[in-house]
């Protein structure tokens, strides 16, 4: 099988649990030479910038297990079998209790292509409402409202660095300032 230039000889599952797949394919890379290629196959996630009529940004501060440190992030998850804004809302309602009637896609971010095939698909959420959360068991995060210039300057201080929610706070930035210039 033929995938660009590379020659994929075989592949095998290495390791599978319920959220992620390590596939390793031995190859033919683009210099005929042999290899050897782990793929991470973490599926579809979604993420959201959820910004309220005062311009401020719903955040996330939790701890997160791979990296053992507390991050900010911006609301988000997998899914399989959703569309990927149903998953947002969906994630946006579980994680934080928001609700959002009004929902801009931002585009597609690979989090790792050289190693990954997690894409995650990212969304504006605005006119919220605010409910409970409904969080799983393993979610221990609390919710800040920080304006979205304060965001945006975490992302730059290096204070931010989950990159799925720096990408996500930066293309929201730009997206609302686009709009403000378009309506004056």
């Amino acid at each position: 099988m033929q995938r660009h230039l590379w020659t994929i000889l075989s592949e095998r599952v290495a390791y599978q649990n319920p959220w992620i797949q390590v596939i390793e394919y031995d190859v033919l890379r683009p210099d005929g030479q042999p290899g050897l290629y782990g793929v991470v196959d973490a599926g579809h996630y979604a993420g959201v910038v959820a910004i309220d009529e005062r311009n401020r940004v719903a955040l996330l501060h939790e701890f997160v297990f791979p990296v053992d440190r507390f991050l900010w992030q911006i609301p988000s998850g997998q899914f399989r079998g959703e569309r990927p804004v149903v998953a947002a809302a969906r994630e946006l309602r579980e994680e934080t209790g928001i609700v959002a009637q009004s929902w801009t896609e931002l585009g597609l971010a690979y989090l790792s292509a050289g190693i990954s095939t997690q894409e995650t698909h990212l969304f504006l959420a605005r006119d919220l409402s605010v409910g409970e959360a409904e969080r799983e068991p393993t979610e221990t995060m609390t919710v800040s409202w920080l304006p979205l210039e304060d965001a945006v300057d975490m992302c730059l201080r290096g204070e931010i660095t989950d990159a799925v929610s720096v990408m996500g706070l930066l293309k929201a930035f730009l997206w609302m300032r686009e709009e403000e210039r378009a309506w004056g």
